[in-house]
């Protein structure tokens, strides 16, 4: 019986003792039975002189054929006894990939001192016992000597790259299975399939590492994070600063040259204007100059690059002064901590295709927690589209969390045959209705519908061109993007196969929902969902779970909107109290100019792609199922300078939070929402506190008792003010959707 060789490296040593003649020889192995997921793919390492001479051969050519640049489509294969052998012989071992923690890749010595290694980290500590360190002796391994002689050819001494190595190839065939980061404590260490939590723990910009230190347990001095800025980051920023005098110095040397001295001297002299126009003088000048410029530009590009990476990996000591400057305190009671700015800021970790297949088993089921896996979510994000829909197929509950892969194969086909049995068709194969007011609202439905789809994200790819294969064609009247005025004639019609789809869902929600029908602002609810799935079933069943926590939002006598911009003003009057103050006095304590964010989840203030990203974070409920609204707590919490400085009337603050479209920064505002979140639930642990001592009892001498109202409440404008923990506050702790339904259509019902 053979299995699957993802990965084969020969002449990989064991070295037993410090003699050289003790090193054992042996072959690492990666391999996987068929049908087996990544996480079931096994590690071997097994001693050449265990083999038999055809097994070494047929491995031999199997690391030459897996290490090559242009791999054979055929797979490689090997006996599974070469496999089991590894449980029997001594210094042989065998693991499975799901079992490692991390590996540390220990690069060999330019000098050739050393040779590089693979120390390999399991969960199971008895299971570490039996791991040696890994040698890779790069001078006798054949597919090693071959690969250099290919880079070789090919050789950049500027572009950086590390100097390649056996473990390369080892490294590069767990990335293709497994979810691999790189530690910024200790770069050789590779985290396998790491839990968010290992992640933020092996950040360098973790607080842990911050507080402790280098004498604990090894030298005092400068805390971890001092150490890490100064040995890394700022060396590239003073390097710049070096840069920069040396161009002022080399100024300053032009300025002593004694023709220069004598130019400046005598630079009325005609004599001396007239060397001056000499051309070739003019091109020493340029020349110069052209080189301050230069040298000036480098030096910025440098410190830009500096600054940019400092920020893109959480390491910007000004931005996180900034967030503590206007987050982190408002008095003894309600402090930020550096792990909690620590953790809302390290966004870092998006999710990979081999991090989502880690999350299940064999089964296709969840073998981490659903916390677990928004944490990630919520954190990081999702990598690219083709990963985001099976993810949002979750998030929007098409699938179930705990259903394995044969389940939701069973469901999926369910779901499609109901969609077009019990909706789609019921609209496609209409009969006139009886009731001519049923008939003309129905018409109606239709013609809104038709409305709001020609007009759809028509910016975007997939719904720009109206053609039939939505493609742009010079042979047709509609390969242009239409403009405006055209998206206004109602004469034309939808034969972009991608918006008819959308009519279609629209159509049949239609069906399904009849008491609510359509609302203008659903179809940019559903342009989302459907340009991730592109499938019709599959989108009409996940807008359906979308609309079930949004449909609040459309009610007829907009009750659902109206709680939530109250909630709001609460929020904004616990939260951002001066703001709110302000606000009140321009006539805008109704935070109006917010309906139009919160109705459709900010889709026409963001761009498409950071929209998605905005989406997702909300559907985790990590923290509140209401987490919009804190979002929208964030946007009026950095703009509340400017508008508490400038403005003072209602118009002048409604045309600014609606000229904001486009120039926000979503990542920004995300990590704000989420301090303000942890912030606002120490709030209300002190107010609840708070709120069960407002009432005690004293007794007096005669055994009376008393009811009197607590001293901490004496201050009405407190922050802490029990009284401000209204039942809208408290309901933004809960996780739980919140669902309004339209109640029965009547038969005259106006939209």
């Amino acid at each position: 019986m053979f299995t699957e060789l993802l990965f084969c490296k020969s002449k990989v040593f064991v070295h037993c003792s410090s003699k050289a003649d003790d090193n054992i020889a042996g072959f690492l192995l990666i391999t996987r039975d068929a049908q087996q997921t990544a996480l079931d793919a096994t590690l071997t390492w097994i001693p050449e002189k265990e083999l038999d001479k055809a097994q070494i051969n047929e491995l031999m050519r199997a690391d030459m054929q897996l290490s090559s640049e242009t791999r054979s489509n055929g797979k490689s294969r090997v006996k599974k006894e070469v496999i089991l052998q590894a449980l029997y012989i001594a210094w042989a071992f065998s693991i499975k990939v799901s079992s490692i923690y991390s590996i540390q890749f220990r690069p060999p010595s330019p000098s050739g001192w050393w040779f590089g290694s693979v120390a390999i980290n399991s969960k199971n500590l008895r299971e570490q016992d039996s791991i040696p360190i890994l040698f890779f002796h790069d001078k006798v391994c054949p597919s090693t000597q071959e690969k250099q002689k290919q880079l070789s050819k090919s050789f950049d001494p500027f572009n950086g790259a590390d100097i390649y190595w056996g473990a390369n190839d080892f490294r590069d065939s767990l990335l293709e299975i497994v979810d691999l980061k790189q530690t910024l404590v200790d770069p050789t260490v590779w985290l396998v399939n790491a839990t968010m939590d290992d992640l933020r723990n092996f950040s360098a910009s973790n607080p842990k590492h911050e507080s402790q230190g280098l004498n604990e347990p090894a030298a005092q001095g400068n805390k971890f994070w001092d150490v890490v800025d100064q040995a890394k980051w700022n060396v590239m920023s003073k390097f710049a600063d070096l840069t920069s005098k040396s161009t002022n110095k080399m100024a300053n040397m032009f300025n002593q040259h004694p023709l220069v001295k004598f130019v400046d001297k005598h630079n009325t002299n005609p004599y001396v204007k007239q060397i001056l126009a000499n051309p070739k003088v003019q091109e020493i000048q340029d020349d110069f100059d052209s080189a301050k410029i230069y040298l000036a530009k480098w030096a910025l590009g440098v410190k830009e690059q500096a600054e940019k990476y400092q920020t893109t990996n959480g390491l910007d000591d000004t931005y996180r002064r900034l967030l503590f400057n206007e987050l982190g305190s408002d008095g003894e009671d309600v402090n930020l901590t550096d792990e909690e700015v620590n953790v809302a800021m390290q966004r870092s970790h998006p999710l990979t295709k081999q991090k989502w297949d880690s999350f299940f088993d064999s089964k296709g089921r969840l073998v981490i927690t659903v916390q677990e896996v928004k944490d990630f979510i919520f954190h990081g994000g999702v990598s690219d589209a083709d990963l985001r829909k099976d993810i949002w197929l979750f998030l929007l509950e098409v699938y179930p969390w705990d259903s394995s892969l044969e389940e939701r194969q069973i469901l999926e086909k369910t779901l499609r045959d109901s969609y077009r049995a019990n909706y789609k068709c019921k609209w496609e194969y209409r009969e006139t209705h009886s009731d001519e007011d049923e008939e003309a609202y129905w018409h109606d439905q239709v013609l809104r519908i038709e409305k709001d789809v020609k007009r759809n994200d028509r910016d975007l790819p997939l719904y720009k061109y109206n053609t039939e294969d939505g493609n742009a064609s010079p042979n047709c009247q509609q390969a242009e993007p239409l403009a405006d005025d055209t998206l206004d004639n109602d004469s034309w019609t939808v034969k972009n196969p991608h918006l008819q789809k959308l009519r279609s869902i629209l159509l049949s929600y239609n069906i399904y929902n009849n008491d609510l029908g359509y609302v203008q602002g659903m179809c940019d609810l559903l342009s989302p969902i459907y340009y991730i799935l592109k499938d019709e079933e599959l989108s009409f069943w996940a807008f359906v779970s979308l609309m079930n926590r949004m449909e609040r939002n459309f009610l007829r006598d907009q009750s659902g909107i109206r709680d939530q911009m109250l909630t709001l003003t609460d929020l904004c009057q616990l939260m951002l109290p001066k703001m709110s103050d302000h606000l009140a006095k321009c006539d805008s304590s109704n935070l109006f100019f917010c309906f139009r964010m919160l109705i459709v989840w900010f889709k026409r203030e963001f761009e498409f792609g950071d929209v998605c990203s905005i989406w997702e974070v909300f559907l985790t409920d990590f923290y509140s199922s209401q987490f919009q609204l804190f979002f929208m707590l964030a946007i009026l919490q950095k703009n509340s300078l400017p508008v508490m400085q400038n403005l003072d009337q209602f118009d002048q603050v409604l045309k600014y939070f609606n000229e904001l479209k486009g120039s926000m920064d979503w990542s920004d505002l995300m990590i704000r929402s989420e301090l303000l979140f942890v912030k606002f639930k120490k709030i209300m642990d002190i107010l609840e506190r708070r709120s069960e001592l407002n009432e005690y009892t004293l007794l007096t001498a005669d055994g009376n008792v008393i009811t009197e109202t607590s001293a901490i409440t004496a201050d009405n404008s407190s922050q802490t003010n029990p009284s401000l923990a209204t039942d809208n506050l408290k309901q933004l702790l809960s996780k739980k959707v919140v669902i309004q339904r339209e109640p029965p259509r009547e038969k005259h019902s106006v939209r």
